[in-house]
């Protein structure tokens, strides 16, 4: 029984640089080539000079989109390379975000083009899931379909979570069919593509994503009219063989040319698709669409955005540089509802909360926890336990460039010890462990809605010892 890898519908990459265009089963691949149109005839031996006029003739397909820079319109022609070069690479590829800065800008309409070039037909199109199980199980789906590209349309608000990470940065998937109990493995193969106005991007999946921005001009660009191509579906369509042949003819001709490396900074999780997608578009000189992944990061992280105002402000409400409980933390910013307000404002977008109102003390110690030890602008919050207490501080962190080490706890007095090119220096072992644990206790017992529950051996707070199960992080 010959093994069958998957169902394609129009002529691919193969892994050694030549192009499956004989309809049929491919034993090279194990791939079903069932065409969709017209057989399409790419050059035998092309070279570079073939690869620049097959890149002029996909130009001509987004002529009249306002791209943000020239980057963004190569992370155009990765979207339509990808596809076609799937099969030709190891591990996974990005997903190409589309946004806008403004309704009806042609977000939807490039996603559609490319998926005629690569099917005759427009992209398969989802709503995004409100929550991360409904992804879980539209992604299962989706690798049971086999779909080559897919587009998650219309994004509001954030984009993100963790089964779509985990899809993005996998190839494999494996889940439990839904009115079944038995659990599957399928392969993951599909090219993922979203579109929205200003879209948010969680910090984990900012670094997944291959950017195409564009920035209309126009207060209406529903009422454009000077269009190279007023029908632009239409024509794509017409021209289909010529625009899926340059596309193949740009991977092809890299490949056979050696795939020269251009010297690109590494992306992380897509090495194969960079060595091969990204490296062939500069090659037939296009900027690099990994330039459009610095700015995307640095825009969309809110996370690391917040962390930066919550550093910045520490010092303000850590006065004597002790350190603060989470409980601590969320005593002092509700006692001085005018005060603090980097740390306030970081706070609150981190973590959820109703709204006029603070988050609980667990909630905001189990966030903590999730940004402990992370590095911005030479410094990191970190925790040092008191009796099963985290009590939290900034510290800073200086590294050379030619080693990286961990933040040292904050007890260490010393500096880090895993290497000696880096020094971390921040509150040593509290100075005053018990002028911290009095005015702790002053201040939570004015609190009636704070449980005072107490660690065995902390007698200083003059509360009973509870089992280590009822100790609670949050309050000191």
């Amino acid at each position: 029984m010959r093994h069958l890898e998957g169902i394609v519908s129009s002529p691919i990459l193969r892994a050694d640089g030549t192009v499956l265009q004989a309809p049929g089963y491919d034993q090279a691949t194990g791939l079903l080539f069932e065409p969709n149109g017209r057989t399409i005839e790419v050059p035998h031996k092309p070279d570079i000079d073939d690869a620049i006029a097959a890149r002029d003739v996909l130009l001509e397909v987004v002529h009249d989109f306002p791209f943000a820079t020239a980057a963004h319109q190569s992370s155009w022609f990765a979207l339509v390379l990808t596809p076609l070069a799937r099969f030709a690479f190891e591990g996974p590829s990005p997903l190409f975000l589309v946004d806008a800065n403004i309704r009806a800008s042609g977000k939807t309409l490039l996603v559609d083009a490319a998926s005629i070039i690569l099917t005759g037909r427009p992209v398969p199109r989802m709503s995004c899931p409100d929550n991360d199980e409904e992804m879980r199980k539209r992604i299962t789906a989706i690798a049971l379909g086999g779909d080559q590209l897919i587009l998650v349309d219309n994004v509001a608000g954030e984009l993100g979570s963790a089964a779509l990470d985990a899809a993005l940065t996998g190839t494999i998937w494996k889940d439990r069919i839904l009115g079944r109990s038995e659990i599957v493995e399928m392969p993951l193969v599909t090219t993922w593509a979203a579109t929205g106005n200003n879209v948010i991007l969680k910090a984990d999946t900012s670094r997944r994503v291959c950017h195409i921005r564009l920035n209309s001009p126009l207060e209406n660009p529903e009422e454009r009219q000077d269009f190279q191509h007023p029908d632009l579906l239409k024509w794509v369509h017409a021209k289909r063989p010529r625009l899926l042949a340059a596309a193949l003819t740009i991977l092809a001709a890299f490949c056979r040319a050696g795939r020269p490396a251009r010297g690109l900074a590494t992306w992380g999780s897509f090495e194969g698709w960079s060595d091969l997608v990204r490296q062939s578009i500069v090659w037939i000189g296009l900027p690099d669409p990994g330039e459009t992944r610095q700015a995307l990061a640095r825009a969309a992280d809110r996370e690391a955005g917040a962390l930066r105002a919550l550093i910045h402000g520490w010092p303000e409400i850590d006065i004597d540089g002790l350190g603060l409980t989470s409980a601590h933390l969320v005593d002092r910013l509700e006692k001085n509802p005018d005060d603090f307000q980097y740390v306030r404002g970081a706070i609150l977008e981190l973590c959820h909360a109703p709204a006029g109102r603070l988050p609980g003390a667990r909630s905001v110690g189990n966030k903590l926890k999730h940004l402990q030890g992370r590095v911005v602008g030479g410094k990191a919050l970190v925790s040092r336990d008191f009796h099963g207490t985290a009590v939290w501080c900034v510290t800073d962190v200086v590294q050379s460039d030619a080693t990286r080490c961990e933040v040292a706890d904050a007890t260490n007095t010393q500096g880090c010890s895993s290497c000696s090119s880096c020094s971390v220096s921040g509150p040593s072992e509290i100075q005053s462990e018990q002028l911290w644990l009095d005015e702790c206790a002053e201040e939570n017992s004015n609190r009636p809605d704070l449980e005072q529950p107490e660690q065995p051996g902390l007698e200083t707070l003059g509360a009973p010892a509870k089992d280590d199960a009822e100790w609670d992080e949050g309050t000191c």
